[in-house]
């Protein structure tokens, strides 16, 4: 009897933990006791796979959004509302996606990246930054229908 609570137990807390995308992050972590969702944001530029001169810009961290096997909520708009907010927390001018997948039936009903956080040393290039078209609110908002 005491093994069967322990199992569901077990299993009730992966599945109060496993409904939101899996976010990995490497050289920076979040303020203690905040969540992403905590965060504020502000507008940055989101491009793929940008072209940049290394020698103009600080690499402030990078982050990976996964699916955990049981992630319910991790369609696009949502993994990159967290690109965004933990960006601005950085004060990130870029957030440079470079690697992404669709969410697919086949594979995982999750929408999947790992980008890069970028500030520009010379502030004045960091004015001239937008985000590719495909990125615009409207544009997500078709894909996550």
């Amino acid at each position: 009897m005491k093994t069967k609570l322990m199992m569901l137990l077990g299993f009730v807390a992966i599945l109060a933990s496993g409904c939101a995308a899996g976010i990995t992050r490497t050289g920076y972590q979040l303020p203690a006791g905040q969540m992403s969702k905590d965060l504020e944001r502000r507008p940055i530029a989101i491009q793929c796979n940008a072209k940049y001169d290394t020698n103009d810009v600080v690499v402030l961290g990078s982050i990976h959004a996964y699916d955990t096997g049981l992630s319910t909520d991790c369609d696009e708009a949502y993994v990159l509302d967290i690109f965004n907010r933990e960006g601005s927390m950085l004060q990130a001018d870029l957030i440079n996606i470079t690697e992404e997948k669709q969410p697919n039936p086949l594979t995982s009903t999750c929408y999947r990246a790992r980008a890069t956080f970028l500030r520009f040393k010379d502030r004045e290039k960091a004015k001239g930054i937008v985000s590719d078209a495909k990125y615009s609110p409207e544009e997500i908002a078709k894909r996550v229908r």
